[in-house]
């Protein structure tokens, strides 16, 4: 540092012209001596951290509760594509075309999974619209004895293996023993009752229903 006439004054206007000497270490231990005021030091009581813990765990558990049901429900009694054909084929024997109906093939991703009975829930379906087809070709052809015995197919299918699901099932629910015979489950919406009226108005005379019902889902 220069020691110009600019510092000089600068000394002489100082009040205090040297700092009192401090041991530094002698004053770091009369401080560090000094009794603890326990006011400044934070606390939690035991009981506090009993709660805390205990209400991560409730959550934990409930978060693992829920992620189980909804596995569970998307993870419920499915099959893979073998059970799902097999299915298909077994409900064949229990189920009757139109004279000169046939089954078609049934296609099913190699990699997916089907709810039990989906087999035989797509046979019901076929073998409905088949017969609604028939009846549609034998009303346009005037063969009483043909619509007659199509009538009476469509109701034996929606009496013996067409159920309702239960108001609020999912789309992929059937009954628990859906996989020992044919059954389609239809959703609680109406048109279980819509198939009833169809087919009671084909028999009136009033087909325009049932030809729409073929469009959509005949062979």
């Amino acid at each position: 540092m220069k020691n110009d006439s600019t510092l000089a004054y600068l000394r002489r206007l100082n009040p205090v012209p040297e700092a009192a000497s401090v041991d530094g270490a002698k004053l770091f231990e009369q401080i560090t001596s000094l009794p603890r005021d326990e006011r400044l030091a934070p606390r939690r009581s035991t009981t506090r951290r009993r709660v805390a813990l205990v209400a991560v765990g409730l959550a934990v558990m409930a978060l693992l509760a829920t992620t189980a049901l909804a596995i569970s429900g998307w993870f419920g009694d499915v099959v893979k594509p073998p059970v799902t054909r097999q299915e298909y084929r077994n409900a064949q024997d229990e189920l009757t075309l139109p004279p000169g109906g046939t089954w078609p093939q049934l296609n099913v991703d190699p990699n997916s999974v089907t709810s039990r009975g989906g087999g035989g829930s797509s046979a019901v379906m076929i073998a409905m619209g088949s017969w609604e087809c028939y009846w549609v070709d034998a009303i346009k052809s005037g063969d009483q004895p043909a619509q007659q015995r199509a009538h009476a197919e469509l109701s034996s299918l929606l009496a013996n293996h067409v159920v309702i699901a239960p108001a609020g099932a999912s789309e992929n629910w059937s009954p628990s023993n859906s996989h020992s015979f044919p059954v389609a489950a239809f959703a609680d919406d109406g048109g279980y009752q819509l198939k009833q009226q169809t087919y009671a108005e084909a028999a009136a005379g009033n087909p325009k229903n049932l030809i729409q019902s073929c469009r959509a889902n005949g062979p």
